[in-house]
């Protein structure tokens, strides 16, 4: 008798600590889901508020006459749209082809820094120039009105349209009707039909988008063949078949690299969100995967993150690379890798790869910087030496690193220049003198925070 009110003791206490764990464990799922939550509603009012804060800008930047007060106006549109970009970009919502609102924020972050530079080294804008400012604030108006209505529709939290998602006429996701990804995939639409293309000399002018990737290569590859790559990627380097992704539905994409847009489903395992990524019809290459699975607390630090990167990275088949930088969300790290011809980094040739903090495992990579613009370079021998360019700097900055390296300019060209690593007023900074004039092509601050390294 005694022998079995001890067991009833004991089942008792099992289920006691089984309903403690279960408890413990329900809280802290929760309390993840509640911080993503948080943070992509962050991401989604902070997009709106660059936004209208963008609009105010480029109303101002049409009808500006002073040179000092139109440097400062457009320089700042440039940080609001790229702002605006940024936070676009930590959205829940990479299965929905929004490229033209991303397009478009970079297109008016960067028309109004390449007037506000022009401004700067004391010319006037053509009347052509003030009237493309006058378009892009008439479509950014409208941006920022078609935002603000779908914010004024939100009641309580958003509805970020990644449950209830069909497929449409032409093999594309169609989100809920008054979803978040809803009302961006119609401002989405109108960008790409109705507003005029945009030329310059900028990274994003329409000239340059359309400039012929290098690095594509190769024979043309079958829908079917994409769809293997795929697999094998996901299931080889994303998942290391701890889930097995196969190939759900495959559309072919149009853009500066033509390619297969690929979505895979986990076997057996409905909860697991989708994973999307495009493949080149040209030669088969991986252009870009994205992961939108839940993210829980971050667990890894930074060092551990980077090194988590630079090894996918290499698994992809990427060699000779160097890490240039890395940045910090709440929840992920971007680790960005440049490739090295010799001693020189190639800064145009970059990856990039995005890091989950509670587990190590990559949900994005990106290689579009590297298929366009790798190749190798022949490099003029420079007239302008090392020690020309350390002399040089010495005056400013106390030096901590020279290397060679190639850096794109804003009109798609390149520059083979010194970059000079060194610091001033506690205080880090890179400088880079052409290799055959001894010009200053750039001055950059280096950012060193929690968050990461990046530069300014």
């Amino acid at each position: 008798m005694r022998n079995r009110r001890w067991v009833s003791i004991g089942v008792l206490i099992f289920f006691l600590a089984a309903g403690v764990l279960l408890w413990n464990y329900s809280q802290e799922t929760a309390r993840a889901k509640n911080s993503l939550e948080s943070g992509y509603q962050r991401a989604l009012f902070s997009m709106v508020e660059h936004v209208q804060n963008l609009n105010t800008l480029m109303a101002k930047g049409q009808v500006i006459q002073d040179t000092g007060q139109g440097v400062l106006t457009l320089t700042s549109a440039w940080h609001e749209a790229e702002s605006a970009r940024s936070s676009l970009g930590q959205l829940p919502l990479g299965q929905f082809n929004l490229t033209a609102v991303q397009k478009y924020l970079a297109q008016v972050g960067d028309y109004s820094y390449s007037c506000a530079k022009k401004l700067a080294q004391g010319q006037i804008l053509t009347d052509k120039e003030r009237e493309t400012l006058a378009t892009l604030s008439k479509e950014t108006d409208k941006l920022n009105r078609d935002l603000q209505s779908m914010i004024g529709g939100i009641k309580s939290r958003p509805t970020w349209g990644t449950q209830g998602v069909t497929v449409g006429v032409k093999g594309q996701p169609v989100p809920p009707s008054g979803s978040v990804a809803d009302g961006l995939a119609k401002m989405d639409s109108h960008l790409k039909d109705e507003v005029p293309a945009i030329t310059y000399d900028g990274p994003f002018s329409e000239h340059i988008q359309n400039i012929k990737p290098r690095a594509i290569s190769g024979e043309n590859v079958t829908i079917e063949q994409a769809g293997r790559i795929a697999e094998d990627f996901v299931n080889k380097l994303v998942t290391k078949e701890r889930t097995t992704y196969r190939v759900a539905t495959a559309r072919r994409v149009s853009g500066n690299i033509p390619a297969y847009s690929l979505t895979l489903k986990a076997e057996g395992q409905a909860k697991l969100p989708d994973i999307v990524v495009d493949i080149s019809q040209t030669g088969g290459h991986v252009i870009h995967l994205f992961n939108p699975r839940p993210l829980g607390q971050a667990a890894l630090d930074i060092g551990a993150a980077v090194q988590k990167g630079e090894e996918f990275i290499r698994a992809a088949g990427y060699s000779n690379m160097i890490t240039t930088g890395s940045l910090r969300h709440p929840q992920t790290l971007m680790v960005t890798q440049a490739w090295q011809q010799g001693d020189a980094v190639a800064y145009p040739d970059f990856v990039k790869v995005t890091v989950a903090l509670d587990t190590g495992e990559v949900v994005a990579f990106d290689a579009r910087g590297y298929l366009t613009a790798h190749r190798r370079r022949d490099l003029p021998t420079a007239k302008f030496t090392g020690e020309d360019a350390r002399d040089k700097a010495s005056a400013r900055l106390t030096i901590d690193r020279i290397r060679p390296a190639v850096i794109p300019m804003s009109d798609a060209s390149e520059r083979y220049v010194w970059e000079i690593k060194g610091r001033a007023n506690d205080q880090t900074f890179l400088i880079y003198y052409n290799a055959e004039t001894g010009e200053e092509e750039k001055v950059l601050q280096v950012i060193e925070s929690p968050d990461g390294t990046y530069t300014m």
